[in-house]
């Protein structure tokens, strides 16, 4: 049976993976931490994603067992808590952030499958995000043989000029999953196909 935790931690665990690209989780991240009061800390790493520009802040203190103090800065998201208040603060973040204050000029480098091709290969298309686990496809970029992604370099079995003869059953405005998968020059985001 799924709790409401196990689905919050699902959708925080969706939003890390999102922003991972190979480079962004070497220098950020989360931390989750408990404190003397008692309570929680939560620091959430915001640069190089669509909210690093949030300017946000909310506070309760109605007693020792019902406190939330939540802010932005330095393009961090940090919260303290009572200990009872970590999942209410995960949904404000998840919830009302995420949704209400991405920046829909900030893109997101999605690779999404072609068909045809003798092997399994995609395209790159750029996306905004709407939820931590739904973005929307907002353009694709010329299509160009560099940037196609292979699992292996040895799935890479065609002639440059035949890229242009593949599809791609995705369009722009399309809403799509999407999970880190490894290619043969890293890790990369792609459409989860469903």
């Amino acid at each position: 049976m799924t709790t409401e935790q196990d689905i919050l931690l699902t959708r925080i665990q969706n939003w890390y993976q999102t922003n991972c690209n190979d480079d962004w989780e070497h220098s950020y991240g989360f931390t989750i931490e408990t404190i003397d009061n008692p309570g929680w800390t939560i620091k959430i790493d915001l640069s190089e994603t669509p909210l690093e520009n949030l300017q946000f802040e909310r506070n309760i203190d109605n007693g020792r067992f019902n406190w939330m103090f939540i802010k932005t800065k330095d393009k961090t998201f940090e919260a303290a808590c009572d200990p009872t208040k970590l999942s209410e603060v995960l949904r404000i973040f998840l919830d009302e952030i995420i949704p209400n204050y991405s920046d829909n000029d900030f893109h997101y480098q999605v690779y999404i499958p072609l068909t045809g091709a003798p092997t399994n290969v995609w395209r790159l298309a750029n996306a905004k995000m709407l939820t931590e686990e739904v973005l929307e496809i907002v353009n694709f970029p010329e299509l160009k043989y560099e940037d196609i992604k292979a699992k292996s370099i040895d799935d890479i079995t065609f002639n440059k000029e035949d890229i242009f003869n593949y599809k791609t059953t995705y369009s722009v405005g399309d809403k799509i999953k999407t999970e880190l998968s490894e290619m043969f020059d890293g890790v990369t985001l792609i459409a989860k196909e469903e």
